[in-house]
């Protein structure tokens, strides 16, 4: 189902940029991702317009340190190391935002260990002080945890928007996949040129 963007008052919304981190966007990464890669500059140029308008910049960093959920070891064992100690570790260069992407220090982060940017973080109560009711999300992996950050948005009561464009999986299919669920039954699936639209109209 495809929905017309919707209206955001800036002041009243989150961008949610999800786990772009030296990990996976580096080529020597623990977890380097190509297609992280790929939608860099178009992240880059969500952050900036939206930053400008102002809409609240959130990033969320994964870590391994502590529980992370589940049967994660179990499922990814090479995500750790042989004495149990994740790769992916707070105290690593891994765990930094790229820099290109100009993260700044009055940008709000947000530390996790499970694929949601909701469970057990506070970033819920923190939205709700800045007064948001929606959020923007971009980042990845599509179909792991921006799609486990927008279910649970949407479980909260925020709108839920998700960027097509500044999105990325591994695999084109999951991340095709990911954006049909998320749009038929979440919310809004938008490109970044439709977000800037909907931002702009709000300006004029």
């Amino acid at each position: 189902m495809r929905r017309e963007p919707p209206a955001i008052t800036p002041e009243r919304t989150a961008l949610l940029v999800v786990d772009m981190q030296r990990a996976f966007l580096d080529a020597r990464g623990v977890m380097s991702l190509p297609e992280a890669v790929d939608i860099m500059p178009v992240v880059a140029g969500v952050v900036a317009r939206c930053r400008a308008t102002g809409v609240r910049v959130v990033w969320t960093r994964m870590s391994h340190d502590g529980p992370v959920g589940g049967a994660y070891r179990e499922l990814f064992p090479q995500h750790f190391l042989s004495d149990g100690s994740p790769k992916l570790g707070r105290n690593s260069g891994d765990y930094q935002i790229a820099p290109d992407l100009d993260p700044h220090p009055e940008d709000l982060y947000v530390d996790k260990t499970s694929y949601s940017a909701f469970r057990g973080t506070g970033l819920e109560a923190r939205l709700r002080v800045d007064g948001c009711d929606t959020t923007v999300i971009c980042g990845i992996a599509t179909n792991v945890c921006c799609e486990s950050t927008a279910r649970d948005a949407f479980a909260l009561g925020f709108r839920v928007i998700v960027l097509s464009d500044a999105t990325a999986s591994g695999s084109r299919e999951a991340h095709q996949a990911s954006l049909r669920t998320l749009g038929l039954a979440f919310g809004w699936v938008i490109s970044s040129t439709e977000l800037f639209g909907a931002l702009d109209a709000r300006a004029s």
